[in-house]
């Protein structure tokens, strides 16, 4: 395992099981826009990094394929579904079965960034293509709670804390679209660098680009010099 996915998995766990604590997860209950934060962090910050660092054990059988549409299906049954007004209020009074749903929003993320971080999984076009279509549909929540002028939940009787959670939650779809596809755009147009071929040693490739490719860098060599032959008369013909 590479060292970037030992810190991600070391990272995304202790993240993970640090918003699952109870000083951590009731702090956030105060406020509905504390909540909706907690949230928002699982799903484009712990969760990713968790999934990342994952995607490298090899001992572990977490090489299965989840499909891309059950991957957006299951963020937003838990996106929609922790936002329900009677899992809000429920949630802000029963401590277990806020773990509960926080639990189930972790393992709805993580299906959902599994097949992107995933070895072998999508294509860079397709996992394009999959931010933008997953990135739809958590805005209209976002959007009802930002432009909302009635409270919606028991628990949180504040007008512009609800509108504030709106916004967080719309702000999230969007930076995850265009941050993924920042990435894989990035990934994508940077070269990937040659192995050396001529028994391990460096080469002298004057004006050639660094990330050429082996053939090119060959043709600023020397020809090798023909060995002399003896050239034999030929005689003349009567």
């Amino acid at each position: 395992m590479a060292r970037r996915h030992r810190l991600a998995l070391y990272a995304g766990s202790l993240l993970s099981l640090g918003a699952l604590l109870p000083p951590v997860s009731g702090f956030a209950d105060r406020r509905l826009s504390l909540h909706m934060l907690l949230e928002m962090l699982l799903l484009a910050l712990f969760v990713p990094l968790l999934a990342y660092g994952a995607g490298a054990l090899r001992r572990l059988p977490l090489a299965v394929r989840v499909h891309p549409v059950i991957g957006i299906v299951a963020l937003n049954v838990v996106l929609f579904g922790s936002q329900l007004p009677a899992v809000m209020d429920r949630s802000s009074n029963n401590p277990p079965f806020q773990e509960a749903t926080l639990i189930a929003f972790i393992g709805g993320a993580f299906l959902f960034w599994w097949p992107i971080v995933r070895p072998g999984g999508l294509s860079a076009i397709a996992k394009i293509g999959y931010l933008m279509v997953a990135g739809v549909p958590p805005t209209i929540p976002g959007i009802t709670l930002a432009l909302s002028h009635h409270l919606f939940y028991q628990a949180y009787r504040s007008l512009e804390d609800q509108q504030l959670a709106g916004l967080m939650l719309f702000g999230t779809a969007k930076f995850a679209l265009v941050f993924g596809t920042f990435v894989i755009l990035w990934r994508m147009l940077t070269p990937d660098p040659e192995p050396p071929d001529w028994n391990d040693r460096p080469a002298d490739t004057g004006d050639v680009p660094p990330a050429a490719p082996a053939w090119l860098r060959r043709l600023d060599e020397e020809l090798p010099t023909e060995p002399s032959r003896e050239r034999i008369p030929v005689g003349a013909r009567r």
